[in-house]
Order: structure tokens, then C-alpha cells, then sequence
């Protein structure tokens, strides 16, 4: 995965096209972990304007952040879509 395509990046330069320079003022992450330390389950909940916008679960906590991004990206997509 090339840093143009990781959904992190991809979700940033979506909201950077909607909000501008403000973008991460309208964003909000919460991320926790849950389980033995051995075999911790990490996750993440993007919030956009306080509304849930993906939530993920993985072993890791960039996998969980990764995954929740890619969702709230596919749909921050799929509605600009609709819209034309």
C-alpha cells in the first residue's frame, strides 16, 4: 500500500476537499483496547461532526484506525456521489 492509497491519507485529503484548512477541527477518534495484553482487540470509532461515520475493530490499534478510516471514506465518497 503506497501512502497515496492508505485510508488514513485518503479519508485526510477527502476532508481537507470539504472542510480546507479546518478539516481536523470537525474530526474526533476514539480508540481503546479491550482484552489480555496478550491478545489485546483495539478499537476505533470516527467520529465527523460528532456523527459516527466508521468503527473497526483489529489486533492492532493503526488496523482498527486504518479500517474505521476506509469506511468513513467510502461513505464520505458514496454521498458526494449521490449528490450529483
Amino acid at each position: 500500500m503506497s501512502g497515496n492509497d492508505h485510508p488514513r491519507t485518503l479519508l485526510n485529503n477527502e476532508l481537507q476537499r470539504i472542510y480546507g484548512p479546518s478539516a481536523q477541527d470537525h474530526v474526533r477518534w476514539e480508540v481503546y483496547s479491550q482484552g489480555p495484553p496478550n491478545a489485546l482487540t483495539w478499537y476505533a470509532t470516527i467520529y465527523i461532526d460528532d456523527m459516527n461515520y466508521g468503527y473497526a475493530s483489529s489486533r492492532t490499534r493503526g488496523g482498527a484506525q486504518d479500517e474505521a478510516a476506509g469506511k468513513a471514506y467510502d461513505y464520505l465518497r458514496r454521498e458526494r456521489s449521490s449528490r450529483r
